[in-house]
């Protein structure tokens, strides 16, 4: 009977999200623990997840959340974020990351084909994403930016002044109409193009995934407003641009991290 192989370093993120969030065979499970914890870098990664993980929990428990979120904008934020999976991840399914045998001398697998690590439904970018942007919520509750995401009024977000002091994060640009545009792309002009917009992202300096953009109205004039993946989880990064922002011409407003 072959031996089962596991994963080593490095990791990526995927396999670490699915272990973290019980999603590993558990004949495999505990084999990739040990392997885990040995290496500093998935350790640090853990302990990231399990921080956002301890700030969701207390996020049950905060009186200032008043209600819970609306099945319409559970429904946005779902479809949102399958849209941000990439389509290999469908195909890697049952696959494994960096696979390689746990004891060499235990002989080849059956058939001579290399073992893989069978996983479950891969759900592990999906999760970090909701995780990640219900830790900001969680941050910014106290800013209002809850009652503005259960707004189902698709007018484009002005900025407004701070109705306080921890809501500003620059100029006339506030948390809570910043984080209106999580899961929305509803850009007009030339940045409504996915490709367009991602250019844009590319031309300010940053290359991460686009977490949601919309038409905004920053310092008096039309500009854009792109949700980026933050440095790092929680974090989410607002970019401000104009309308105009592509390669060779940024037209960069206002880059701020929220969360």
């Amino acid at each position: 009977m072959a031996i089962r192989s596991i994963p080593q370093p490095p990791f990526s993120a995927e396999l670490l999200a699915d272990l973290h969030a019980g999603n590993v065979a558990p004949e495999v499970s505990a084999r990739l623990w040990t392997v885990v914890h040995a290496d500093s870098e998935a350790s640090e990664y853990l302990q990231g997840l399990d921080e956002v993980s301890c700030r969701l929990r207390a996020l049950a428990d905060d009186d200032a959340i008043l209600h819970p979120m609306p099945v319409d904008v559970a429904d946005r934020l779902e479809r949102f974020l399958e849209d941000l999976e990439p389509a290999s991840d469908a195909d890697a399914s049952t696959g494994s990351a960096h696979p390689r045998p746990v004891d060499a001398a235990a002989g080849p697998a059956a058939n001579g084909s290399a073992p893989v690590v069978e996983l479950r439904a891969r759900r592990g970018t999906r999760l970090r994403w909701l995780a990640a942007a219900a830790a900001v919520l969680a941050v910014v509750a106290g800013a209002g930016v809850t009652a503005r995401l259960l707004s189902t009024d698709d007018t484009p977000p002005t900025a407004q002044p701070p109705t306080t002091g921890d809501d500003r994060i620059g100029d006339d640009l506030t948390v809570t109409a910043a984080l209106a545009a999580l899961g929305r792309n509803d850009v007009s002009g030339p940045l409504a193009n996915r490709t367009a917009l991602t250019n844009c992202v590319h031309a300010a300096g940053l290359d991460r995934p686009v977490l949601g953009s919309t038409d905004m109205t920053y310092q008096g004039s039309r500009a854009v407003l792109i949700l980026l993946a933050g440095p790092r989880t929680p974090k989410i990064t607002a970019l401000v641009v104009g309308p105009g922002c592509g390669a060779g011409d940024p037209q960069v407003r206002k880059i701020t991290d929220i969360g």
